[in-house]
């Protein structure tokens, strides 16, 4: 990874994290920011690594995921621009327990953990954001957990697609584009790479979409829908 001290003046606040913030704590947090330049395929941290600091998406993905032996991985969460990872083990006072890796070429702001504490300190509004950020993320994870357990493997994978429908998508046709390979949707749904293909190949054969590649060509939002939940 590439780290640079830069200016962050006009980065920082626009960020969703920073946005509206006062100028005095923005003004603390950057004297100390890093621009961080992470090419596609890196990794930010493995678990168990030491935490030093959060990192703020400015642009590309970075994917969080629980790591297991012989190089198994469990995808947890996808973060794209305006997302924010790393927090837990700055909270925590201990080591990451997720790997992050990025992606797509992705660039970064590092906010170290001793600076992230302190404005935690000084700033309600900064604590209030970063409460926020984390009942978000637990908000997600208990609606991942809740697919795994509660809904089949067809249940999330037609509630993914349908989650993904472009906003005017309301009957008929839609189209949409899945934002990274198979294989890491696959494990994002707890389902093997195989499995979510079968489950693919099931709808194309029920003549509810038709795939070519990561392009998605729902044929029947409705029929769609409604084979979701039988």
């Amino acid at each position: 990874m590439d780290t640079t001290a830069l200016p962050l003046h006009r980065m920082l606040p626009k960020l969703p994290l920073f946005d509206g913030m006062g100028s005095a704590p923005l003004e603390r947090l950057m004297a100390g920011a890093l621009l961080v330049n992470a090419p596609s395929r890196t990794v930010i941290f493995n678990c168990g690594d030491a935490s030093r600091g959060l990192y703020v998406v400015v642009s590309g993905q970075v994917k969080l995921a629980l790591q297991g032996t012989h190089g198994a991985e469990q995808v947890v969460e996808l973060v794209g621009p305006g997302g924010v990872f790393g927090e837990v083990a700055v909270f925590l006072n201990g080591p990451h327990i997720l790997m992050a890796e990025s992606l797509a070429d992705t660039q970064l702001v590092h906010i170290a953990k001793a600076d992230v504490l302190a404005e935690l300190e000084r700033t309600p509004e900064f604590m209030r954001r970063m409460v926020a950020i984390l009942s978000c993320r637990l908000q997600h994870l208990l609606g991942a957990l809740e697919d795994c357990t509660l809904r089949s493997g067809t249940e999330r994978v037609v509630g993914y697609l349908l989650n993904r429908l472009p906003p005017d998508a309301v009957n008929g046709h839609a189209m949409l584009t899945l934002p990274v390979k198979k294989g890491i949707i696959a494990s994002q749904l707890n389902l093997t790479h195989e499995h979510f293909s079968r489950l693919l190949h099931e709808l194309v054969t029920e003549a509810l979409i038709e795939v070519e590649g990561r392009r998605v060509r729902i044929l029947d939002v409705d029929r769609l829908r409604a084979y979701g939940v039988e």
